[in-house]
Protein backbone atom coordinates (compact mmCIF):
# COMPACT_ATOMS: atom_id res chain seq x y z
CA UNK A 1 0.00 0.00 0.00
CA UNK A 2 1.38 3.19 -0.67
CA UNK A 3 0.05 6.82 0.85
CA UNK A 4 0.41 10.20 -0.65
CA UNK A 5 0.33 13.49 0.99
CA UNK A 6 -3.37 14.75 1.39
CA UNK A 7 -4.59 11.29 1.72
CA UNK A 8 -7.50 10.62 3.95
CA UNK A 9 -6.77 7.90 6.13
CA UNK A 10 -7.89 5.83 9.21
CA UNK A 11 -6.84 4.31 12.06
CA UNK A 12 -9.98 2.07 14.04
CA UNK A 13 -10.23 0.90 17.48
CA UNK A 14 -13.31 -0.03 19.61
CA UNK A 15 -15.55 0.58 16.61
CA UNK A 16 -14.36 3.99 16.09
CA UNK A 17 -12.32 5.44 13.92
CA UNK A 18 -9.88 8.33 13.81
CA UNK A 19 -9.40 9.95 10.29
CA UNK A 20 -6.01 12.38 9.08
CA UNK A 21 -5.22 13.53 6.38
CA UNK A 22 -1.50 12.11 5.41
CA UNK A 23 0.72 15.56 5.42
CA UNK A 24 4.42 13.79 4.69
CA UNK A 25 5.38 10.03 3.72
CA UNK A 26 8.43 9.25 5.55
CA UNK A 27 10.27 7.01 3.39
CA UNK A 28 13.17 6.38 5.04
CA UNK A 29 11.63 5.32 8.35
CA UNK A 30 7.99 3.78 7.63
CA UNK A 31 6.22 6.10 9.09
CA UNK A 32 3.39 8.76 8.27
CA UNK A 33 3.42 12.33 9.41
CA UNK A 34 -0.31 12.71 9.92
CA UNK A 35 -3.03 15.30 10.61
CA UNK A 36 -6.34 14.25 13.16
CA UNK A 37 -9.72 15.09 11.27
CA UNK A 38 -12.34 13.66 13.18
CA UNK A 39 -12.84 11.29 15.58
CA UNK A 40 -16.32 8.44 14.15
CA UNK A 41 -18.47 6.02 16.05
CA UNK A 42 -21.48 4.87 15.54
CA UNK A 43 -23.49 7.68 17.14
CA UNK A 44 -21.24 10.73 16.62
CA UNK A 45 -18.69 12.15 14.25
CA UNK A 46 -15.83 14.65 16.78
CA UNK A 47 -14.52 17.35 14.10
CA UNK A 48 -10.79 17.52 15.56
CA UNK A 49 -10.05 20.88 13.02
CA UNK A 50 -10.77 24.03 15.10
CA UNK A 51 -11.53 26.00 11.86
CA UNK A 52 -13.14 23.34 9.63
CA UNK A 53 -13.14 25.45 5.92
CA UNK A 54 -15.60 24.13 3.93
CA UNK A 55 -14.38 25.39 0.83
CA UNK A 56 -11.24 23.32 0.86
CA UNK A 57 -12.51 20.73 2.87
CA UNK A 58 -9.89 20.21 5.55
CA UNK A 59 -8.95 21.35 8.63
CA UNK A 60 -7.45 24.90 8.33
CA UNK A 61 -5.75 24.93 12.11
CA UNK A 62 -5.81 22.17 13.47
CA UNK A 63 -7.23 21.66 17.46
CA UNK A 64 -5.27 18.45 18.45
CA UNK A 65 -1.43 18.06 17.71
CA UNK A 66 -0.44 16.03 14.29
CA UNK A 67 0.80 12.44 15.00
CA UNK A 68 3.92 9.85 13.39
CA UNK A 69 2.20 6.51 13.22
CA UNK A 70 3.81 3.30 11.38
CA UNK A 71 2.55 3.65 7.26
CA UNK A 72 1.26 -0.33 8.09
CA UNK A 73 -1.18 0.62 10.48
CA UNK A 74 -3.02 3.42 7.86
CA UNK A 75 -5.81 1.71 6.25
CA UNK A 76 -6.81 4.34 3.03
CA UNK A 77 -10.68 5.95 3.86
CA UNK A 78 -12.71 4.99 0.79
CA UNK A 79 -14.12 8.20 -1.04
CA UNK A 80 -17.85 7.13 0.12
CA UNK A 81 -16.94 7.52 3.82
CA UNK A 82 -14.87 10.94 3.42
CA UNK A 83 -17.36 12.58 0.89
CA UNK A 84 -20.15 12.65 3.12
CA UNK A 85 -18.16 12.23 6.44
CA UNK A 86 -16.10 15.96 5.40
CA UNK A 87 -19.76 17.50 4.67
CA UNK A 88 -21.02 16.71 7.72
CA UNK A 89 -18.14 18.21 9.46
CA UNK A 90 -18.67 20.88 7.43
CA UNK A 91 -21.93 21.68 8.22
CA UNK A 92 -21.47 20.74 12.41
CA UNK A 93 -18.62 23.20 12.60
CA UNK A 94 -20.03 26.27 14.43
CA UNK A 95 -21.61 23.10 16.71
CA UNK A 96 -18.93 21.81 17.22
CA UNK A 97 -16.72 24.62 17.97
CA UNK A 98 -19.25 25.59 20.19
CA UNK A 99 -19.56 22.06 22.42
CA UNK A 100 -15.66 21.95 22.14
CA UNK A 101 -13.86 25.38 22.46
CA UNK A 102 -10.28 26.14 20.91
CA UNK A 103 -8.73 26.06 24.37
CA UNK A 104 -10.36 22.53 25.77
CA UNK A 105 -8.16 19.44 26.88
CA UNK A 106 -11.44 17.44 26.29
CA UNK A 107 -10.24 17.34 22.20
CA UNK A 108 -6.88 16.10 23.37
CA UNK A 109 -7.81 14.00 25.77
CA UNK A 110 -10.74 12.45 23.25
CA UNK A 111 -7.70 11.41 20.94
CA UNK A 112 -5.11 10.70 23.66
CA UNK A 113 -7.72 7.82 25.20
CA UNK A 114 -8.16 6.64 21.78
CA UNK A 115 -4.68 6.02 20.83
CA UNK A 116 -4.38 4.68 24.50
CA UNK A 117 -6.84 2.03 23.32
CA UNK A 118 -5.58 1.51 20.13
CA UNK A 119 -2.24 0.82 21.32
CA UNK A 120 -3.39 -1.32 24.53
CA UNK A 121 -5.47 -3.47 22.11
CA UNK A 122 -2.40 -4.26 19.65
CA UNK A 123 0.02 -5.19 22.87
CA UNK A 124 -2.06 -7.02 23.51
CA UNK A 125 -2.69 -9.11 20.67
CA UNK A 126 0.62 -9.00 19.38
CA UNK A 127 3.16 -8.20 22.60
CA UNK A 128 5.97 -8.85 20.83
CA UNK A 129 5.28 -6.25 18.05
CA UNK A 130 5.66 -3.43 20.06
Amino acid sequence: MTLVTGQIVFLECRQIRLYAEVIQVLALRPTGWIRPLALVSETEAIALGADFDATSLMATKPAVPDMLWPLEQLQPALDTDVIPLLASLSAKSTVSAAALPLDSDRRHLTVNEFVQWLWADRQASNPSNL
